[in-house]
Formats: structure tokens, sequence, C-alpha cells
């Protein structure tokens, strides 16, 4: 079989107790909106996530989220973007892999890109990263 050719992530799954709730805490922190197929689906069970331009990229189920292996779901931002959530931190709703309220000095630097891993209410782990580098090298620097 030949390889094939990917354009861009489509989708991901997350998991958690509430999909209604989980709906409300990724449009607070990530703009992300319910998509109107949801309407197609048990709104208890499973919603769809949208960009705020309609374009899918997330199925929100009740349940667990796995445990096994790193199941980290990264979103793509400009670094302004990145800047602003940046500082925003520390939240309370924004909690960083170890439990704790996200802050602002917490993102990796990856070279070309920069990262803030964080958490969702229901455990899944989260990403959002930027690959203009510079600006938010110049942003961190100010």
């Amino acid at each position: 079989m030949a390889g094939i050719q990917v354009s861009a992530l489509d989708h991901v799954h997350l998991y958690g107790a509430d999909p209604q709730a989980a709906a409300g805490w990724y449009n607070r922190v990530l703009g992300l909106v319910v998509h109107p197929s949801s309407s197609l689906r048990d709104p208890a069970r499973s919603v769809y996530l949208a960009t705020p331009r309609g374009q899918y990229c997330a199925t929100f189920f009740k349940g667990v989220p796995p445990s096994d292996g790193d199941h980290t779901t990264a979103f793509r931002v400009s670094g302004s973007v990145f800047a602003a959530f940046g500082d925003g931190l520390p939240d309370g709703d924004i909690l960083g892999r170890s439990g704790a309220p996200l802050r602002r000095d917490e993102a990796d630097d990856h070279g070309p890109a920069w990262s803030y891993y964080f958490q969702d209410p229901d455990g899944n782990h989260l990403e959002i990263t930027t690959y203009d580098h510079e600006r938010v090298r110049k942003w961190f620097a100010a």
C-alpha cells in the first residue's frame, strides 16, 4: 500500500463526565463552539466542537479519558493569540499538567514552536502551540 498525505488534523476525541459542561469550558478557554451538527446526536452522550468559523475539530464524549500513554490534543494558534492566552494566566479554570493553575512562565520553547500544556476539567491533556516563534520570544522578553 502506498503512503497517504495528510492535509491537516481533522478532529480529536475527548472524554469526560458531562459533554455540555465540557463544551462550556472549551468555549471559555479556547473559543470553541458547539457545531450545529451536534443536534444529530444525544447531547448528554456527545457534542461536536468547532472553531468560531465552523471548522469541526473535536468530539467530546461522555466517558473516561484513556490513561495509557500520552493522549495530548494540540490546537494551533497565532503568536498574538498565544501571547493573549499567556497574559491571562494564571487562571483557576486552566490547570497545568500538575493540577495547579497554569502560569505564564510555563510555556515550552521547542525551537520552531512554543507550547502551553494543560488539562481540561476531565483530565484530557491539551496543548496550544504557535509557530510564530519570534513574536512569542519578544513577548516573553517584554
